[in-house]
């Protein structure tokens, strides 16, 4: 077991028998969000987990600069790495010699830390790794081992490396239901939307 999570869990065995309630220390952490004990976070004020999500034991969240949210309904397997941050090659320095400081200084646009957006009913399996600005799509299910980088639409299960859609989780018609039993009518996926995605993707 890695240091800092014994350290973490000794913590969390503290906290529980002197019913500490650490919530504030981070971004977002909803009542009934789980976050396994083990789980190594950079930054916890940059963690927004909402609610009924989940995240178990064997996570890494290297968030130092940026934002992880996980949107309500949304869970992983175990291992889930989320890696928010690159490194900024910079001519005649070591990479490792380029601090925060002059990523704030060089990087006004923030290319090289942005936000990773989990949005609602994603399943994340065994093993995935969500890279540098990565945004997943609601009712997504991605396939174990994954890495995953950019925008993937919603309601698609994505597998392999690299990374490619499979095929909807649902076909279209029973997106559609699915929308209009979870989501009020203002929340909902455009049906309009929803048929783009099919079209743009090949998909039936």
């Amino acid at each position: 077991m890695h240091y800092v999570s014994i350290k973490q869990r000794i913590k969390n065995h503290i906290d529980k028998l002197l019913h500490i309630d650490r919530h504030s220390e981070y971004g977002y952490m909803a009542k009934d969000a789980y976050l396994a004990s083990d789980v190594i976070v950079f930054c916890k004020k940059n963690l927004y987990l909402y609610e009924n999500t989940s995240i178990p034991e064997g996570g890494l969240i290297l968030n130092p600069r940026s934002k992880f949210i996980m949107k309500r309904g949304s869970f992983s397997s175990y291992n889930l790495c989320v890696c928010p941050g690159n490194h900024m090659p910079l001519v005649g320095m070591w990479k490792h010699d380029v601090t925060d400081a002059i990523k704030d200084e060089l990087d006004k646009e923030g290319k090289y830390d942005r936000d990773i957006i989990v949005e609602e009913d994603v399943w994340l399996g065994i093993n995935v790794t969500l890279l540098n600005g990565a945004h997943i799509g609601r009712g997504c299910i991605v396939g174990a081992g994954c890495v995953i980088s950019g925008e993937w639409p919603p309601y698609m299960v994505i597998a392999g490396n690299p990374a490619r859609i499979i095929k909807p989780v649902f076909p279209l018609d029973d997106i559609i239901r699915h929308e209009e039993k979870l989501y009020p009518p203002e929340a909902r996926i455009s049906i309009e939307t929803l048929k783009n995605i099919f079209t743009e993707n090949n998909l039936r």
